[in-house]
């Protein structure tokens, strides 16, 4: 005898709601959600109400809304079933270190990425969320500045990666082993990882991670000076992505600034201005760091075109925006390029 679930049960309610997540219609998936948590609360159903308020905070990542994830990771962290899990808390913990980073806080990032790693260390916890906490870690460290401890987290890290690991976990390992090798100044070891990462992830499995890591390889690329077909490639799968997706005001800023970087590098000053002057217009939408590195960017190219003042007044923000991040180093050295600037005091 088949049995037929109830049209209003809980069960059915949650199908439609992950369902309406894998439409991307995440809108939709997180008042079901809230719905189903807050019936689960009156009931006194501790589990669903976890999983259910767990599945807000994906869904406010992926809307972008990344202070309400924060608020949302922040009330899971102190519940029972978290405190009493090691597996719930690395969840909770690596989601926190990602929503922080994406705001910019560095600080926080490392902290909760810290924690999640120590937590999956001492605790009986899957490897796919050890390996998400080690990510998440990595990721921290190396925006944080804190290289040399972020590339032996990333030795750590491959010698986890063999053939039981699915090829998009492996392609997260090898993407940001290839981040840390681009910040070292080690851009073939950076291309090189990049390269793995690209075969391994996959447009048709997750068409947004897909997207974030052509937009962050391309931006290491530029950094290091690599202004070839293959960057070129990475932008346009990026720009091509958001357009069937949809992205937000953050992911739409990233683009623009690899381009503006793209015209920068390739001696188009004009171009690169007009670009980073209408997103360094909005910081608001762009997580600290990014910020910093767009005002030192348009500075630089405001420089070329021989406007000294308005260069000098977008140092001057991009050293603020990365002291607000926690970038330590990049603020300091954007204090040594103001220090040394024609018309500085």
């Amino acid at each position: 005898m088949v049995s037929v679930v109830p049209e209003g049960s809980g069960v059915l309610a949650e199908l439609r709601a992950r369902e309406a997540f894998r439409r991307r219609e995440y809108a939709q998936a997180l008042k079901i959600a809230k719905e189903i948590s807050a019936k689960a609360s009156t009931l006194g159903d501790d589990s669903t109400w976890w999983q259910m308020t767990m599945f807000q905070a994906e869904c406010q990542r992926e809307m972008g809304h990344n202070r309400s994830c924060f608020e949302t990771a922040e009330l899971l962290l102190k519940h029972s079933l978290t405190v009493g899990s090691s597996e719930l808390q690395c969840r909770v913990l690596n989601l926190l270190s990602d929503v922080s980073q994406a705001v910019g806080e560095l600080d926080h990032a490392l902290a909760y990425g810290a924690r999640a790693v120590e937590t999956a260390r001492d605790g009986e916890v899957a490897q796919d969320l050890r390996i998400g906490s080690m990510l998440a870690l990595i990721a921290a460290l190396a925006e944080s500045d804190q290289l040399d401890r972020a590339w032996q987290e990333s030795e750590k890290l491959l010698q986890l990666v063999d053939s039981n690991i699915d090829t998009q976990t492996t392609g997260k390992c090898y993407w940001v082993a290839g981040n840390v090798a681009f910040l070292q100044q080690q851009p073939n070891l950076g291309v090189r990882y990049h390269q793995l990462a690209a075969e391994r992830l996959s447009p048709s499995n997750d068409l947004a991670l897909w997207a974030w890591f052509n937009r962050a390889s391309a931006a290491m690329r530029l950094t290091a000076g690599i202004a070839d077909t293959e960057t070129v490639d990475c932008m346009e799968r990026a720009e091509l992505a958001s357009t069937i997706i949809g992205t937000d005001d953050g992911d739409s800023s990233m683009n623009v600034l690899n381009r503006a970087h793209w015209y920068y590098l390739n001696g188009d000053m004009g171009g690169a201005v007009e670009l980073l002057t209408s997103i360094c217009a909005e910081p608001v939408k762009m997580a600290h760091h990014s910020a910093g590195e767009a005002n030192m960017l348009l500075a630089r190219a405001l420089r070329e075109q021989g406007d000294c003042e308005a260069a000098l007044r977008h140092l001057k923000d991009s050293q603020a925006y990365f002291s607000q991040a926690g970038a330590k180093d990049r603020a300091a050295q954007v204090s040594a390029e103001i220090a040394g600037f024609p018309q500085a005091s």
